[in-house]
C-alpha cells in the first residue's frame, strides 16, 4: 500500500489540509484535488474512483471530503481502514467535522495524520494510542507556549524598565540644564554693591621740591668755562 497524499477538501475541491507522502508538487496536487469532485457519480454505491494512475478513496462528512490519493497497486482494504481511523480521529479533534473546524484544528489534524501514516504506509496504531499521543503533544505544546509567553513578558518588562531609566536620565539632564544661570553675551558681569570700589589715588609732589629739582638740573646742564689761551694769570 502506498498513499500519495491525505487531504481534507471542501465540496468544490479546495484543499483545507493536506499531507504529501510521495513526490508530488503542490500545483499538481491542487489540480488533482480540484478535479476530484467532478469525478463523483451521484448514483455510485462505492466511495473510490480509479482515474489514470491514481485512485481516490474518500468519505463525505458534512461539507467536506476526507480523501486518500493512492496508486492503483495499493491494497484498497487497508486504505479503507486508514480512512476509517482518520475520520474517527478527526472527529475527536474537531468534535464536529466541517470546514471551519478543520481550519481551526489544522495543526492537530496534521499531527494525527503523521501518527497514522508514515512514508505512505499505515502505522500499526489504534485510535486510543493516537489520542494519547495527541494529548501528550498537546501538553508539550501548551508548556512550550507558556514558556514562550513567559519569555515574551520578561522581555517586555525589561524593555519597559529600560525605557523608564532612559526617561529618568533625560529628566535629570533637563533639570541640570535648567538650573544653570543664563549668561548674556552682551551683559557685563555684575559686582556686589557691598564690595568697595577701588579709588585711584593722586600723588602730588610739593612745588618747592619740584622747583629745586629743576634748578639743579639747569645748573648741571649749564656750559662750563674753559681755560683761555694767551691770558696772563695774575
Amino acid at each position: 500500500m502506498v498513499i500519495i497524499s491525505a487531504v481534507i477538501c471542501d465540496k468544490a475541491g479546495s484543499i483545507l489540509v493536506s499531507r504529501q507522502f510521495q513526490n508530488i508538487s503542490l500545483n499538481e496536487l491542487k489540480e488533482q484535488v480540484r478535479n476530484f469532485p467532478k469525478l463523483i457519480n451521484p448514483n455510485q454505491q462505492h466511495t473510490f474512483i480509479d482515474q489514470d494512475q491514481l485512485r481516490y478513496i474518500y468519505t463525505p462528512v458534512d461539507n467536506v471530503y476526507i480523501l486518500l490519493m493512492t496508486n492503483k497497486q495499493s491494497n484498497i482494504i487497508e486504505d479503507l481502514e486508514v480512512l476509517r481511523i482518520l475520520k474517527q480521529v478527526i472527529n475527536e479533534i474537531c468534535n464536529s467535522i466541517n470546514a471551519d473546524n478543520v481550519k481551526k484544528q489544522s495543526f492537530e489534524i496534521l499531527l494525527a495524520i503523521d501518527d497514522i501514516i508514515s512514508a505512505g504506509l499505515r502505522e500499526s496504531v489504534t485510535v486510543a494510542q493516537i489520542q494519547t499521543a495527541l494529548e501528550m503533544e498537546s501538553t508539550e505544546e501548551k508548556l512550550h507556549q507558556l514558556l514562550q509567553k513567559s519569555r515574551e513578558n520578561e522581555a517586555k518588562e525589561l524593555a519597559k524598565k529600560h525605557q523608564q531609566e532612559m526617561e529618568r536620565k533625560r529628566q535629570e539632564e533637563l533639570a541640570k540644564k535648567n538650573s544653570k544661570p543664563k549668561v548674556d553675551a552682551f551683559t557685563l558681569p555684575q559686582t556686589d554693591s557691598s564690595d568697595p570700589i577701588p579709588q585711584v589715588q593722586k600723588v602730588e609732589q610739593p612745588v618747592e621740591q619740584f622747583t629745586s629739582t629743576k634748578q639743579v638740573l639747569k645748573q648741571n646742564s649749564a656750559p662750563k668755562k674753559g681755560m683761555q689761551l694767551g691770558k696772563r694769570q695774575q
